[in-house]
């Protein structure tokens, strides 16, 4: 019925996606972005998002946009389902068949719930078959019969580098749920991008590299004037004594709370 006014450029993504359901998620909700880990490492700890250094993990540095930004989650072969700030050491173990069946028949092990958005829109799932059965099985764990459509990579490596590079092309984001204002009528909202009133995020100034990471409690979000901005609440010392702060402090400079495994 509205074939004729579709966008020429959903046409084109769409050709990059030959197996998947044409979604229609939620907007309002956060973008969940599954990953398989890479057998490619770096020769040290590290986070996970900076340990795996496999092409698709190039495609995802190249192409994610700060301001638009996925939450992501980790399949690891070795370890299960990782935020991407969790430190690991290098391993070495491939997801085969025998290691997917164990996993999804042990998914409780490996999925951390914790780890997952409440609620979740749009979902793309990169990675080999046998990762994203694995994948399959913990939506289903974790969401129940409510799973919104899936994209999902196939093809040889290079279709789904440039499948996941469309997927992240395609993002934005946006202020949803608003919760009040500002004295001056400022729109204030609950969540932005992976951001939710009320998380524990870790903050880590841009501006200010040299200055240690703190944990910040996220109160709303709201557009300023330097763009997407969140009013926590930091822990600071003042006069050797803990203080809670209230800060405003841009969303870029705000990460998914640090996970370390023992």
């Amino acid at each position: 019925m509205q074939r004729n006014s579709m966008p020429m450029l959903s046409t084109m993504q769409l050709s990059l996606f030959p197996h998947a359901t044409i979604p229609r998620p939620d907007a309002s909700e956060p973008v969940l972005l599954l990953m398989a880990c890479s057998s490619t490492k770096l020769d040290r700890d590290a986070r996970a998002i900076d340990l795996y250094r496999g092409v698709m993990y190039e495609s995802y540095r190249a192409h994610v946009r700060s301001d638009a930004a996925p939450r992501v989650l980790i399949l690891s072969a070795r370890h299960g389902f990782l935020q991407p700030d969790t430190k690991i050491a290098p391993y070495d173990e491939p997801m085969t068949r025998q290691r997917a069946d164990q996993m999804v028949a042990d998914l409780s092990r490996y999925l951390r719930p914790a780890a997952w958005p409440t609620r979740i829109g749009k979902v793309m799932l990169a990675g080999g078959k046998e990762y994203r059965r694995v994948m399959h099985a913990a939506l289903a764990r974790q969401y129940g019969p409510t799973l919104p459509a899936l994209q999902e990579t196939s093809g040889g490596i290079g279709m789904q580098r440039s499948q996941l590079g469309a997927f992240l092309d395609g993002l934005t984001s946006v202020f949803r749920h608003r919760i009040g204002q500002h004295a001056n009528g400022t729109p204030l909202y609950r969540g932005y991008g992976w951001i939710e009133a009320g998380a524990i995020a870790t903050l880590l100034y841009r501006a200010a590299p040299a200055l240690p990471s703190r944990q910040a409690r996220v109160l709303s979000v709201f557009q300023g004037p330097g763009g997407p901005t969140a009013d926590v609440e930091v822990e600071e010392f003042v006069r050797g004594r803990a203080k809670i702060c209230p800060r405003w402090v841009s969303v870029r400079d705000l990460h998914p709370s640090t996970e370390v495994l023992a």
